[in-house]
């Protein structure tokens, strides 16, 4: 009885951090055409929603200041994979690279004073699997872990982005959120890819990049907590 009671002190006397501040800080679903706080993109209807995109070798910045003293970031998004992204390998003998898809994170606004940032870099696949092979993803671990293509999807078969094309192919919808350790009063975000599509061509010899393959956005969410 004595250990027990001891052992109640010792659980009772552990403090905690209390979490004194979970705040919404942007939020942003593209309804209202808006792309306040943000550099780089336009607006594109896809699937009647209205996203930003779509991206191909290009991205975006959201610069929030003033946000208040915290000490972590969550965000959350729904990222939409258009066309036919390759994933780990693209299956070229020379010169072969994946299909990748960054996240960057810097709470400071002064990107030239510290250029250090978090990084969150992985690969899609939206190829379908010929017999025991694929072309496989690193989502949702980061690139070069292996995952089967479409690993952690939300919804699959979603329209394509170019109706009169031969290039591209179904949509793939992901929710994700990532957290990141922060502080001070302003926070940067970066989304941009790193496509390799050296076949994107059609008989005529014109670009098709962006109807091969492209990504979109939806749905941000930006929150801020804080410890105490």
């Amino acid at each position: 009885m004595k250990k027990l009671i001891i052992l109640i002190f010792i659980i009772n006397s552990c403090s905690y951090p209390e979490l004194i501040k979970d705040e919404l800080v942007y939020e942003n679903s593209f309804e209202d055409l808006s792309l306040d706080k943000i550099d780089g993109g336009g607006i594109l209807n896809f699937n009647n929603n209205n996203v930003i995109g779509n991206f191909n070798n290009d991205g975006f910045t959201i610069h929030l200041e003033d946000v208040g003293s915290h000490d972590y970031v969550f965000l959350s998004f729904d990222l939409y994979i258009h066309g036919s992204w390759d994933g780990n390998f693209n299956g070229f003998q020379e010169n072969d690279s994946p299909d990748l898809w960054v996240l960057e994170f810097k709470p400071d606004m002064n990107l030239f004073k510290d250029p250090s940032s978090d990084r969150f870099s992985t690969t899609f696949s939206n190829s379908p699997c010929f017999s025991n092979y694929c072309l496989r993803q690193s989502y949702p671990q980061p690139y070069p872990f292996d995952n089967n293509p479409k690993t952690g999807n939300f919804l699959t078969e979603l329209p394509i982005t170019c109706d009169s094309n031969f290039f591209g192919g179904k949509t793939t919808l992901y929710k994700i959120e990532k957290g990141f350790k922060s502080s001070g009063n302003s926070i940067v975000v970066r989304f941009f890819d790193e496509l390799y599509q050296p076949n994107a061509i059609d008989k005529d010899g014109v670009p098709q990049q962006k109807c091969d393959e492209s990504w979109s956005m939806d749905n941000i969410k930006i929150r801020i907590l804080k410890y105490g």
